[in-house]
């Protein structure tokens, strides 16, 4: 159920000892000081490079700060680096920054490699955190705390607007809950992300029959007829809702849908308490017959 990933490590850099580079003359502001030389190369997490990327080193003893800028393989490289400690800052925009420390030794050439990993979106960050929120309410709901869940899974579809997997259950636990109205809103937003899926749809199709079972119950027969047409476009094959659009379209002596509506009753579910009355009203409608419904009404649930 459920649409996302997560980056776990944002940056790393790997030293790698190389080669002894003896050197003669020395120029620099440190008299004295030894030079050290040092390559290196920025890619992305899948090793690709990452061309005009800005690297800053700031050398702690002296406090001088030294910049580069990789080239279109993502390399660069100095050949006259004072020899000890750095701290070094890679940038590039829709990255992470990398903030690190370095040491270079005297005479000695090192190579580096630093890793940078994109920037997460704003739409990313709200997916993440949807997810979240998501697994936290199906560990709600597994514990029977319907109403945290409920409120979780609210708040994944508010992050993230096409969470199918979140509306359903949403949807779902609300239906549970009575609470027909928000739940019939959410499956039917979950229905709109995927119509072809089944889920949804033997839920609206629940929702509607028991509304229809109520409004009946209220003598609202044409409400009622129309929740229930609604449950058969939901669930055509759903037994109770043939019998109870059989029932309404025979009380509005429209004999040709109160016929294949019972017979689709007495398909689906032949064995049911209804089943003997439903044939004998049936066979009256068939035969033009005045008949009553006392017989196969009774026992509706």
């Amino acid at each position: 159920m459920y649409l996302a990933y997560k980056i776990r490590h944002l940056a790393s850099i790997c030293l790698v000892p190389l080669i002894i580079v003896m050197w003669g003359t020395i120029s620099s502001p440190l008299v004295g000081q030894g030079k050290g030389e040092l390559e290196g190369t920025v890619l992305d997490i899948n090793k690709e490079a990452i061309p005009l990327a800005e690297v800053q080193l700031k050398h702690e003893e002296s406090g001088q700060i030294f910049y580069f800028k990789s080239d279109k393989e993502g390399e660069f490289s100095s050949s006259s680096l004072p020899a000890g400690n750095y701290n070094m800052t890679v940038e590039k925009e829709g990255y992470k920054s990398f903030r690190g420390e370095l040491k270079l030794s005297p005479n000695i050439t090192r190579k580096i490699k630093v890793t940078l990993v994109k920037e997460m979106t704003l739409e990313q960050r709200r997916g993440d955190e949807a997810i979240a929120y998501f697994e936290k309410g199906t560990k709600l709901s597994k514990e029977n705390k319907l109403e945290e869940a409920i409120q979780a899974f609210q708040k994944a579809v508010e992050l993230k607007e096409d969470f199918f997997e979140a509306y359903v259950n949403l949807g779902t636990f609300l239906f549970q809950q009575q609470k027909d109205d928000e739940a019939e809103k959410a499956l039917l937003k979950a229905l709109e992300l995927r119509p072809e899926e089944s889920k949804p749809k033997e839920i609206l199709a629940a929702i509607n029959f028991e509304k229809a079972k109520v409004l009946i119950q209220e003598n609202k027969m044409d409400e009622a007829l129309e929740r229930l047409k609604q449950s058969y476009n939901f669930r055509a094959e759903h037994a109770y809702v043939n019998f109870l659009l059989g029932y309404l379209y025979n009380e509005k002596k429209m004999k040709d849908e109160a016929i294949k509506h019972f017979e689709a009753f007495l398909q689906l579910a032949p064995n049911a308490p209804q089943a003997k009355g439903v044939k004998k009203l049936l066979e009256s409608l068939k035969n033009s017959s005045p008949n009553t419904f006392d017989d196969a009404h009774s026992g509706i649930r």
